[in-house]
Order: C-alpha cells, then sequence, then structure tokens
C-alpha cells in the first residue's frame, strides 16, 4: 500500500503541480521586468545574428552575459502568445516542486503505520514542499526569466542526488562514490556557467561534505570531487562565453574583476554590485529578519517573507538547547530514531544552508539570488522543530503556527508586469525609411535593447551613455570605440532614450558633437512599457559640423 500512495504522490508531483504553476504566472499577469527590457530577449538575438560588435553595448553591463541559457526564450517569444510564453515558463519552473518534494520526503522518513498515516505523511510533505514553493522570490518569478527559479532545478537535483545517495557516499566503494559527486557537481556547474550568481550553491554544497560522519579523508575527497564535478559543468554550460569573453578582453568574466585582469576596454574595476552588502557585523548578524522589515535592504523593490526570519530564530533556540544540553543532558525521547545516515543527511543539507547564506551574504546580498535558500526553509524549519520538541504533536502543531504565519503574512516582490497584450511587446516603431548606413545613438540607463530586434536588422545601435559606459575625462575603450564609429558615420543619425533623461542626453550627445532636433522627436511607449510614468522618445540627430 505504501508504494502505491508515494506513486500516486510522485504521479500528481510531476504532472499535475507543474502546470498549476503555469496557470498561477498567467493569473500573475504578462512579464515586463527591467532585466527583460534590457536583456533577457535581446541577447539573445545579439547571439543568433552575431551582433556583438555591430551594435555597442545596448543591453549596458548585461551586454557581456552568457546568452546561451536564453536563446530558447527568444525563440518562444517569437512563436507563442505572450500567454502561451508564460505558461510555459510557468509550467518549466512548477518543476521545482517535485524535486523539493523528493528531498523532503527524503529528509521526513515515512513511519511503518497504516494506509492513513501514509498519507498524512504524504499530505504533510506535500505541505511544506508546496510552502517552499510559496516564497516572495519564486512567486514574484513565475511566469519570468530572471532564471534563478529555472536554474534552482539543477541545484535542487544535485542536492536531491547527494541526500538520496548519503548511505552510498558513507559507506560505498569510492569508483560509486566519485560518480555521485562528480554528476551531482555537474549540475551545479552547469547552473553556474548559464548564471554566476548561483555559485554560491556549489560553495554551500561543496563545503557541506565536512560535516557528514566519515574520516577526514574521506570528506575531503568527497568535497574536492564534487568541485572537479562542478568544472565540468561550468565547462559545459559557460566554457564557450568564458572562451569568447577571453579571447575578446583577456578577461573571462569581462567586465567583472577587471581590477584584476585589466583589460582596456573597461575601466579599471571590479563592476560588482555591493549596494546591498551588510556595512557591519552587527547588520549581517540581524539580516535575515530584513526579509520580514526591511526589504530594500536586499532588493529595490519591497516584499515580505518570515520563513527566513522564523528559521533563524529556531536555529538559534536550537544552539541554546544544545548548550545547554552539553552542561546537562537531556535523555532523548523523540519519536523517530535517528540513524547515523539519517544524521549525516541533515547536518549534510543544514550546513548547506548556513553555508550558502553566509556565502550570499558575503558576494551579492541580492534577495533574488536566495531563491534556494527560500525554497528550502520550511523543510529546515520542520527539521529544527524537530529536534527542540519531543512530541511530535506540539511538533506538528508548531510547525503548522509557523508555516501558517509565513503564508498569511507573505508578501511577493513585484518586478513589473503588465495586463496581457497581443504580442509580447506591443511597440509602434518609428518609420525608418532608409535602414542601410543608419546609426541609432541610446542614452540614458533605462532598459531599451528589446527594440532592437523589432528594427530593421539593417540599422546599427550603439549605446554612448549607461551604467558600463558614458562620456568621462577618462574613456575606456568602449568610449573610444563609439566615438570612432560616430565621427566616420555618415548616413542618417536618430537618438533613443526615455524622456525624462532628456537633459542627460542633450549633454551626452554634446561631448560627441552631435546636436538633437527638437522639432523632430516623437513620443512611444510599447504596451510592455504601459506601467512606466514616462513614454520612449526618438528623434532625428545631426553633427555639429552638418549646420557650418
Amino acid at each position: 500500500m505504501r508504494n502505491k500512495t508515494e506513486k500516486w504522490l510522485t504521479l500528481a508531483a510531476w504532472v499535475i503541480v507543474p502546470p498549476l504553476f503555469g496557470l498561477l504566472s498567467i493569473m500573475l499577469g504578462q512579464d515586463a521586468n527591467w532585466d527583460l527590457r534590457n536583456y533577457h530577449y535581446y541577447n539573445p538575438y545579439s547571439f543568433i545574428n552575431d551582433r556583438m560588435d555591430f551594435d555597442i553595448l545596448p543591453s549596458q553591463v548585461a551586454n557581456f552575459y552568457n546568452p546561451l541559457f536564453y536563446v530558447p526564450f527568444y525563440y518562444a517569444v517569437n512563436l507563442f502568445s505572450p500567454k502561451g510564453v508564460g505558461f510555459l515558463l510557468g509550467w518549466i519552473q512548477g518543476f521545482n516542486f517535485p524535486l523539493l518534494l523528493a528531498i523532503v520526503r527524503q529528509m521526513i522518513p515515512a513511519t511503518n503505520a497504516g494506509e492513513s498515516s501514509v498519507w498524512k505523511h504524504g499530505v504533510f510533505c506535500f505541505c511544506i514542499s508546496l510552502i517552499g514553493m510559496l516564497g516572495a522570490a519564486n512567486v514574484s518569478e513565475l511566469g519570468t526569466m530572471f532564471s534563478d527559479n529555472l536554474l534552482s532545478i539543477l541545484i535542487l537535483a544535485s542536492l536531491w542526488i547527494i541526500l538520496f545517495s548519503m548511505r552510498l557516499l558513507l559507506v560505498s566503494g569510492w569508483k560509486i562514490r566519485l560518480g555521485i559527486v562528480i554528476g551531482a557537481g555537474f549540475l551545479a556547474g552547469a547552473a553556474i556557467g548559464f548564471k554566476q550568481p548561483t555559485a554560491i550553491y556549489a560553495i554551500g554544497l561543496c563545503a557541506a561534505f565536512f560535516v557528514l560522519k566519515s574520516p577526514f579523508i574521506h570528506r575531503f575527497f568527497l568535497s574536492f570531487f564534487y568541485g572537479i564535478g562542478v568544472l565540468f559543468g561550468i565547462a559545459a554550460s559557460g566554457g564557450y562565453w568564458l572562451h569568447e569573453m577571453w579571447v575578446r578582453f583577456k578577461n573571462p568574466l569581462f567586465p567583472y574583476f577587471n581590477l584584476l585582469f585589466q583589460s582596456p576596454m573597461a575601466t579599471i574595476g571590479d563592476y560588482r554590485d555591493t549596494s546591498y552588502l551588510p556595512d557591519t557585523l552587527g547588520g549581517a548578524l540581524i539580516s535575515p529578519f530584513f526579509f520580514w522589515f526591511a526589504p530594500y535592504e536586499f532588493a529595490e523593490v519591497a516584499y515580505r517573507d518570515l520563513r527566513l526570519p522564523i528559521l533563524y530564530v529556531l536555529l538559534l533556540a536550537l544552539l541554546v538547547i544544545k548548550i545547554v544540553d552539553s552542561v546537562s543532558p537531556r535523555i532523548e525521547q523523540t519519536s523517530t530514531p535517528k540513524e547515523p545516515v539519517y544524521t549525516s543527511a541533515t547536518y549534510f543539507l543544514m550546513a548547506f544552508g548556513v553555508l550558502s547564506y553566509l556565502t550570499w551574504l558575503k558576494m551579492f546580498a541580492i534577495f533574488r539570488y536566495a531563491l534556494v535558500i527560500e525554497m528550502l526553509a520550511p523543510l529546515a524549519i520542520w527539521l529544527i522543530l524537530d529536534r527542540i520538541f519531543r512530541i511530535r504533536i506540539v511538533k506538528q502543531a508548531a510547525a503548522g503556527a509557523a508555516l501558517l504565519i509565513i503564508l498569511i503574512t507573505l508578501r511577493p516582490a513585484d518586478w513589473g508586469r503588465v495586463s496581457w497584450g497581443q504580442d509580447y511587446f506591443g511597440a509602434t516603431l518609428p518609420v525608418i525609411e532608409k535602414p542601410e548606413n543608419t546609426l541609432v545613438i541610446m542614452t540614458g540607463a533605462a532598459p531599451l535593447s528589446y527594440l532592437i530586434p523589432l528594427f530593421p536588422k539593417e540599422i546599427r545601435f550603439v549605446r554612448i551613455q549607461s551604467y558600463f559606459t558614458g562620456p568621462s575625462s577618462h574613456p575606456n575603450g568602449y568610449d573610444r570605440l563609439m566615438a570612432d564609429i560616430i565621427s566616420r558615420h555618415t548616413g542618417p543619425l536618430y537618438i533613443l532614450f526615455r524622456s525624462y533623461e532628456k537633459p542627460g542626453a542633450i549633454l551626452a550627445l554634446d561631448a560627441y558633437g552631435i546636436d538633437m532636433e527638437d522639432n523632430s522627436c516623437r513620443s512611444f511607449k510599447p504596451h510592455i512599457e504601459s506601467n512606466e510614468q514616462y513614454p520612449l522618445t526618438f528623434c532625428t540627430e545631426s553633427k555639429k559640423g552638418d549646420h557650418e
């Protein structure tokens, strides 16, 4: 009976739940976030059409992100309706659920009781997994191409392989052990190759092997070969792009860490966004509470999620209990015996979560990047309650109260959504009669590159002002390149910017010897910009010497 019950639960997790998240993404509305308009759509277009040397920096720093992961999204937008794209993304993102459920069932083993208890256990695991999915970050990203809750599938799969194989990792031969950890590491590495911030989870997983109940040399080799698997995964998904950046700039992570590589095409600096990193040790110590009452410490939008504050409090409580028990040990009377394999798996999971969080806090402290920790937090809450309380009904009541509070107080982030349109962008563009030898100059920092694939391919775009470049007394290589392109250009000139950025646009154009013809300007607002206050502006330009 147990096998039949588990079969139905597994079938529901893989077949029924994922499309429900596709439907939820449709209910949330069409994605219109900043990154989508900046590079999610443009970068794969540029890659497919070999435009990296044709267009210059239209998506700013993101111009140099690995585009391979976004190629399917580009084709989906061109082939399907906006709702179809949103549903498809939500469906795929929903596959986090069966993996999360597999981890939860691995960490909360069923009892040997009758059919009723098996179903109760299954429902309990379902609820914990579902609340793991209903987090402020994951819900906010449903139907979007942020990729945090797409690459999380690879991270969860890597974690599940380790937890499921824990007994083999502790007692089997080395061929089996190394095959397991290299394979699991490959999945985490593949995530890093597509998006570098997922490295926090590979670091957490790699370091967590050292908490296992095994000789140190065994733990070291498990960690080491997991790292080898990570490198293989990075090479598979990101090796091509790392090589491309090295060939072009002698910096495989260009423009990041350019303080080390010193490519002349960028400013000598690290380019990392450190604005959300805690300034003090005190700030770091209370950082889990920011998810509750200070969301702007970790993001540019509001949200609220109490799972990490609750988990943090429970971890501190467990630490106090352990300290007290070390002085005055109490008799363990838990209802579920803890065998060594289960204990090692529990320690591994908790160490992974803590180490990943600390790495995240040190390297990024950006809300979205903690999404996998968010997913696993409800499970961690139960595991800690299981150790704090002796009576099962008390554990369940405490867990139920904690999870209910999380749901009631939850406020997902909003990165920008609009009503569903007939096509993804809904842009009526200015007509350019002779696109050949036409140059469009982009200014300001607004995300505009999604428009480029909608213009004729013959038109070239250069961005003289952005987060990466701009008129400066210390121009970088790209500043000089664009100055040369503009000075040599003999065809029609236009400018594209957001209306409120006009004063900065005039100054930037002046630095390049260009005049804006105000009487030629026209404003327009694509459907995907319908929640933006200011329209876009498109004007004719001329070089100052042309007026003489």
